[in-house]
């Protein structure tokens, strides 16, 4: 397989350039800026500036999954997100919208609306039934290294050796998934979620060895807390180490970013692929 091909919805999409994914959050609790926006109008007008800043993949979620984040029923997060997915597809039909949910009836929702790819932070702890659906409507699906429980989304333990943990991880993962027809994952290592500072720098540094497993991959370091934690500063503080993480990761084989900026993302695009 090769690791700069996917299939979603019957359509082949290559992975020749960097491709940006967008984070149009939705919920109040981030733990950083969430799109405030009440109407369809304006709703359309900020993916519509997404998409014109290079955004091929766009992100919704309505639930936060930063630490200690209070629980949101499945009820609630389908409320938040409305109809946001089928008004972006109707007016935006070739954009691919990614849900960012570990909810399974969210996901059920998602897909009823028309998203193109399951975003599940969970670490690959989904039912069959959710399975069955992903592969029957022909979505794409995200994988996390994540091997912590959905109660508990952040760790401060190292792990001992977490390249050759996150190695077993997808390999045991894309096994179990293999059985179930689902093949058009994406990889993506989970920076934050239940790692250690110490995990996430080492897992970042030795993250071009995941090509291994022939899939595509995609890094989360927007504003990330190993980002501003280690720079003692604020999040809001975080873009220049973002773009420095986002350059690093490309460099070390990322073929999707998962951004708050978009701008800066497509500029930082635009300097790269001079350099290729």
């Amino acid at each position: 397989m090769q690791t700069d091909l996917i299939h979603i919805k019957g359509k082949l999409y290559h992975f020749d350039e960097l491709w940006i994914m967008a984070i149009l959050n939705l919920s109040e609790d981030s733990f950083f800026e969430h799109f405030s926006g009440k109407s369809d109008n304006s709703l359309l007008t900020h993916v519509e500036n997404l998409i014109s800043n290079g955004a091929k993949i766009i992100d919704i979620g309505s639930v936060s999954t930063r630490p200690n984040a209070p629980k949101v029923s499945s009820k609630e997060e389908i409320k938040k997100l409305g109809s946001s997915i089928s008004t972006i597809k109707k007016k935006f039909p070739s954009v691919l919208i990614s849900i960012d949910s570990i909810a399974e009836e969210t996901h059920s929702f998602a897909i009823n609306e028309g998203a193109d790819i399951i975003n599940d932070i969970s670490g690959g702890e989904i039912s069959e039934s959710i399975i069955s659906s992903i592969v029957k409507n022909k979505l794409a699906y995200i994988l996390t290294y994540n091997r912590g429980r959905k109660e508990n989304l952040v760790k401060n333990e190292s792990t001992e050796n977490i390249l050759s943990d996150s190695l077993l991880f997808f390999s045991e993962k894309l096994e179990f998934f293999a059985q179930h027809d689902l093949y058009d994952i994406v990889l993506d290592p989970g920076f934050g979620f239940n790692k250690s500072l110490e995990d996430n720098f080492n897992l970042l540094r030795y993250s071009e060895f995941l090509k291994i497993l022939e899939r595509p991959m995609l890094f989360g370091l927007s504003r990330k807390s190993m980002i501003y934690k280690t720079l003692e500063i604020k999040v809001e503080e975080a873009l220049n180490g973002t773009n420095i993480f986002h350059t690093y990761a490309h460099l070390k084989g990322a073929n999707i970013l998962r951004v708050h900026d978009i701008v800066q993302a497509k500029q930082l695009k635009m300097l790269l692929s001079k350099l290729n």
